[in-house]
């Protein structure tokens, strides 16, 4: 593959790891350090940096909105006005690995740098984007940045928003030098490419280097708050203790055993986790009186998500009963299920094609920009693999023969939708 992209992700992949160091291959990844760049952070500011001077370089014109979206403009050589946009994200989760988000961003650099070596004349614009606050790390919800850029949130309230710590996004954007002074919307954009590590198994385990992606999964956070009795371990009687983190645990084998069941029963393509739990006091001789819990709950079908919701709420209240504990939940964060553009997904099959590469078409079980974005634009996906289907972890890592085979898609597919080449209808 190229260097120049290569390089990128590397050195994009040096910031926001807790052991600071170049990692050129699979061998050198360490469970131990992964990358953590959520927003407001140093390592988020540094790359936010990079990604700005790195667009630069390659001539575009480089802007971000009131809300530290990063934009990369090459304008078009022709009379067609609608932009495509093309990218991803830079903050990661904590812990993460190097190429969730980054390889969307710098791959879609590399894809116009290679337009502009190749003296390719785009009659459409070509927009490079880097969102704000994908992973939700810092500030929630999820998609934030994609989320204000398509109305479907006021950049007034996401400016508002406040991380652990209690700072709010306008102040984090402001220290680190990206509050812009302008809302941007979708008005003028026709077309919105995300490419992106798959993130799950499927590519890796079937040898394809391509995902086209057909639909995004949607989401379904439920915080719960069970309060029982904090008492002494030792001097409690079995039967006379409310104890909060019994109850808990029966929850998680409740969401487990449910999403389980429907699968099972319907085929439908559900999942369910609990994947964060506090217990208060924490004490070993303690009897729990207060656990925090999250549940994730996902499908492309709204109506699994929604039945599998309703399920396990009522599961909850009879855990509540049998443990004599009190559980509230807060309001669902919910991102709904969206189908991506045909058109979009038959060029970037078709760019495949014609470069040689084997693709096949799948889902994501992940949420992403492309799911706001979809809801005003033509959006597409395109995967790389994930080596054994890890990401968010240290681990995660794409070959980097699959790194430029992405590359190669994206250059082509940026060719055909803003070259005003005819759709092969064939």
């Amino acid at each position: 593959m190229q260097n120049r992209l290569k390089e990128d992700l590397i050195r994009a992949g040096c910031l926001g790891r807790s052991a600071s160091r170049r990692v050129e291959t699979y061998a050198q990844l360490d469970a131990r350090h992964g990358v953590t760049r959520p927003e407001g952070s140093a390592a988020n500011k540094e790359i936010r940096d990079y990604a700005v001077a790195r667009m630069r370089e390659a001539g575009l014109r480089v802007s971000w909105d009131r809300v530290g979206n990063i934009f990369g403009l090459r304008p078009s050589t022709g009379g067609d006005t609608g932009t495509v946009m093309v990218g991803s994200h830079l903050d990661s989760v904590a812990g993460g690995g190097m190429f969730d988000g980054a390889l969307g961003v710098f791959t879609a650099l590399e894809a116009v740098s290679r337009l502009h070596d190749a003296g390719f004349e785009n009659r459409r614009p070509i927009e490079v984007v880097a969102f704000t606050g994908e992973e939700g790390s810092a500030f929630r919800p999820t998609l934030l940045g994609s989320s204000v850029l398509s109305g479907a949130l006021e950049a007034e309230t996401a400016l508002r928003k406040q991380d652990d710590a209690g700072r709010t996004l306008r102040e984090v954007l402001t220290e680190v030098g990206y509050l812009g002074e302008k809302d941007r919307d979708l008005r003028g954009v026709d077309y919105y490419i995300e490419p992106h590590i798959e993130q799950g198994p499927v590519l890796a385990g079937e040898g394809i280097s391509i995902g086209v992606v057909e639909a995004i999964a949607g989401v379904t956070w439920l915080t719960l708050s069970v309060t029982g009795e904090e008492n002494h371990a030792g001097t409690t009687p079995m039967a006379a203790r409310r104890d909060a983190l019994v109850a808990a645990a029966d929850i998680v084998s409740l969401v487990n055993r449910e999403a389980r069941q429907m699968v099972a029963q319907t085929g439908l393509p559900v999942v369910a986790t609990v994947g964060k739990m506090e217990v208060f006091p924490g004490g070993i001789n303690v009897v729990p009186g207060q656990v925090t819990l999250g549940i994730d709950i996902r499908s492309t079908d709204a109506s699994a998500m929604s039945r599998l919701q309703q399920t396990v709420v009522a599961g909850i209240e009879a855990v509540a009963v049998q443990h004599g504990v009190s559980i509230d939940i807060d309001a669902p964060s919910v991102h709904a299920p969206q189908s991506l553009s045909a058109e979009v997904a038959a060029v970037i099959e078709r760019a495949a094609g014609a470069a040689g590469i084997k693709s096949r078409r799948l889902s994501s079980g992940a949420v992403h920009d492309a799911q706001n974005l979809a809801r005003q634009v033509k959006a597409g996906m395109l995967f790389v693999p994930s080596v054994a289907g890890i990401s968010h972890a240290p681990l995660e890592w794409t070959h980097w023969e699959d790194v430029e085979h992405g590359a190669k898609v994206l250059t082509e597919t940026l060719k055909i939708l803003s070259g005003g080449v005819p759709e092969d209808k064939s």
